[in-house]
């Protein structure tokens, strides 16, 4: 294993979410990159990050609200959002308790983060906007968007006899959409069941008691996700906010066409009427109108598919985002081109 003195990127990261992935890939693709997983208890308090130990590298590479606290004083800072959570709109609907907590202590990280950090990266065009709107960041602000492991998730052909599976994947929680579930799997059409992952926490906000039309998934690592999405035959993701949904980009990879919200960065990915389907947010006469259109049409589930995998091939590869990321630390002399 690389020693500590050897590690020329250090990316101190929070367990258990899909940054971690993102990061993760960085580490396999990038010589000296190194990924230390953080508990998600120490997110909680961002100034308790001065107590762990900091490992000396020269570039740390991690999230705004973590880097004022955890990166060396030698290191250059390179921070990247994944989402954003101090605009309005999320704000207004966060928990009375999140909402302290990201007007305070985030709030406050965020800002000591970017007071120092060299560059600032955000996975989506919605994400770098809404960054760009609260900080002045000029030419420090870069968009480098999430790629997909286009080898890894790639298509299979599909069991055409059996009921079409619905697949919802990620955290079943508020954000994500999960309270539509249970009613959306009991208006489904008889020959369709939707499955849900358990996902990555123990946390199934607002879904209740499986029935034969609502199916839980148990929990999956990311090396077991590509068969998953195989198995199914379209994703369903009535999200509230993405930075840039890896799920949908995954999904997308493996050929299935996408019913999700129209909202933040889900246009970015799904191309309504051509990829899949934009419903208004928390409409759930028009998610069930799409899926079933869907449900129904076998032709045209394959007709999107396959334009969804075309678009990550072209636009969403993971040598793009890896080289992205590659240069932003060239030209922090801590890799080399």
């Amino acid at each position: 294993m690389m020693s500590e003195r050897q590690h020329l990127v250090t990316s101190p990261v929070v367990s258990g979410s899909g940054v971690m992935v993102v990061h993760r890939a960085l580490e396999s693709r990038l010589p000296g990159y190194f990924v230390d997983p953080l508990s998600p208890y120490w997110g909680l308090v961002p100034p308790m990050l001065a107590l762990r130990k900091l490992i000396p590298a020269p570039i740390t590479h991690t999230l705004p609200e973590l880097g004022a606290g955890i990166a060396h004083s030698d290191s250059t800072l390179v921070v990247t959002f994944h989402n954003y959570y101090l605009d309005t709109e999320m704000l207004a609907a966060a928990s009375p308790a999140q909402r302290v907590f990201y007007k305070s202590l985030m709030a406050s990280a965020v800002r000591s983060s970017l007071s120092r950090a060299k560059w600032v990266t955000a996975v989506s065009r919605f994400t770098a906007d809404k960054v760009a709107r609260h900080h002045d960041l000029g030419e420090r602000l870069v968009l480098i968007r999430n790629g997909v492991d286009t080898g890894l998730f790639s298509p299979a052909e599909r069991d055409t006899g059996q009921p079409v599976r619905v697949l919802f994947a990620g955290n079943p929680t508020r954000r994500k959409g999960a309270g539509h579930l249970a009613a959306l799997a009991e208006a489904l059409p008889d020959d369709a069941v939707l499955q849900y992952t358990v996902g990555l926490r123990d946390s199934a906000t607002g879904v209740v008691a499986e029935s034969e039309k609502l199916v839980a998934i148990p929990r999956r690592t990311h090396e077991e996700m590509p068969e998953l999405y195989r198995q199914a035959d379209i994703l369903f993701f009535p999200t509230r906010r993405e930075g840039l949904s890896l799920v949908a980009l995954e999904a997308m990879a493996c050929g299935l066409p996408v019913v999700a919200t129209r909202c933040s960065s889900m246009p970015e990915l799904v191309d309504h009427g051509k990829g899949g389907f934009l419903f208004e947010m928390d409409n759930r006469s028009q998610m069930l109108d799409y899926l079933t259109r869907l449900v129904k049409d076998p032709g045209l589930r394959k007709e999107m598919g396959n334009y969804n995998r075309e678009k990550v091939l072209e636009q969403f590869p993971m040598n793009k985002m890896v080289e992205g990321y590659r240069q932003i630390f060239s030209s922090c002399d801590g890799l080399q081109s």
